[in-house]
Formats: structure tokens, sequence, C-alpha cells
């Protein structure tokens, strides 16, 4: 299957999670990223806000803001298919943007480059037991993390995992992933 086959039907399916299971599996999920010495070791952490279908990082960016660990949120150029990253301290600081994902509001939040973040949590449509990664199609997390060489991981529902999926030079592999039932290390 092509990746935009893949990618649609992975979407359906997401779709298809009722609202209660979502916000179950998302704390599932967020309770064991909680306990990983990935995100403990981590002083500078960058998320995404979520989208109705995906994991609810609401919970990890106030369990981060509770341990006085600060919290970095994308903003999307799509003109330049480049993202930079703003730390947020509090919900206020961001507005809905592009596909309705909030965002920062870059007046009122610092910029924080690459350099400075511990650890990214980078998402994605699906991934499979060997760490590859399908992303949204724009590539920007490819982009901004080929010279990246910092902590890596992905939060997924269960049924995001899959057998394979096509996988280009570019692509960027994920070394962890952290889902409802189960952690993967897929490479050290």
């Amino acid at each position: 299957m092509e990746k935009k086959d893949i990618r649609n039907n992975m979407m359906k399916n997401l779709k298809n999670i009722s609202s209660l299971d979502r916000e179950k599996k998302s704390k599932q999920i967020i309770e064991t990223l909680i306990s990983t010495k990935q995100l403990k070791d981590a002083n500078i952490i960058a998320t995404t806000m979520p989208m109705e279908h995906e994991i609810n990082t609401k919970y990890l960016i106030a369990n981060c803001w509770n341990e006085n660990k600060s919290v970095v949120v994308p903003k999307c150029n799509h003109k330049t298919r480049e993202m930079d990253f703003y730390k947020i301290s509090s919900f206020e600081d961001l507005k809905e943007g592009y596909f309705g994902i909030q965002e920062p509001i870059e007046e009122n939040c610092e910029k924080i480059e690459k350099e400075q973040i511990d650890l990214v949590i980078v998402p994605g449509v699906a991934y499979t037991l060997k760490g590859d990664r399908l992303g949204y199609g724009g590539g920007y997390y490819d982009r901004y993390l080929e010279d990246y060489n910092k902590p890596l991981l992905a939060l997924a529902y269960d049924i995001q995992i899959v057998n394979e999926l096509p996988s280009e030079k570019h692509d960027i592999k994920i070394p962890l992933i952290i889902t409802e039932s189960k952690i993967i290390q897929a490479f050290q």
C-alpha cells in the first residue's frame, strides 16, 4: 500500500475511537510516559497540541508544568514547510491555527532553539515495531530532526502499530513508542 492509502485508512480507524476510550487510553499512555527515564531526565519537552483523534497531550503538558519542566510546541510555516518551537506556560498562550490545531501565540512565547530541547515527542499516523513512522505527509519532523541527537519517542494507540510501512531514506525512525498496553523499544 502507498503512504497515502495507509494514512487515509488509519485516520478512519482513529476517528472511530470513542471520545471516552480516547481519554482513557490517553491517560494510560501519559502515565506510562511519566515513568520513563526519557521524560524524567528532560527539562525542556517538545510535544504537539492534540487534534481530536490524537492522544490528549494536555495531560502530559499539565504534568510537566507541575514538575517545573518547560513545554514547547510547534508553530508551522506552511509556505516554507518549516517549524519552530515556542515555550508555553499556560493554555492561554495558544490560539487556533492551521487545520484547527492549537499553536503558540508567537508574541507571547519564547522561541526555543532545537539544541535546547531535551526530548521530542514525535507525532505520527502509524508506526512499526522497528521504529518506522508514517507522519501526516508534510515532512516537517523529518526535516526538523535530521540533525537532532537527543531522545525521541512517540505516543500511539495500539491500533497505530502496523507490521510494515513504506520507508524512504529521509524518514526518521522512532526508538521508543508508548501505547496504552506496551512500551516498544524499537532500537537503542
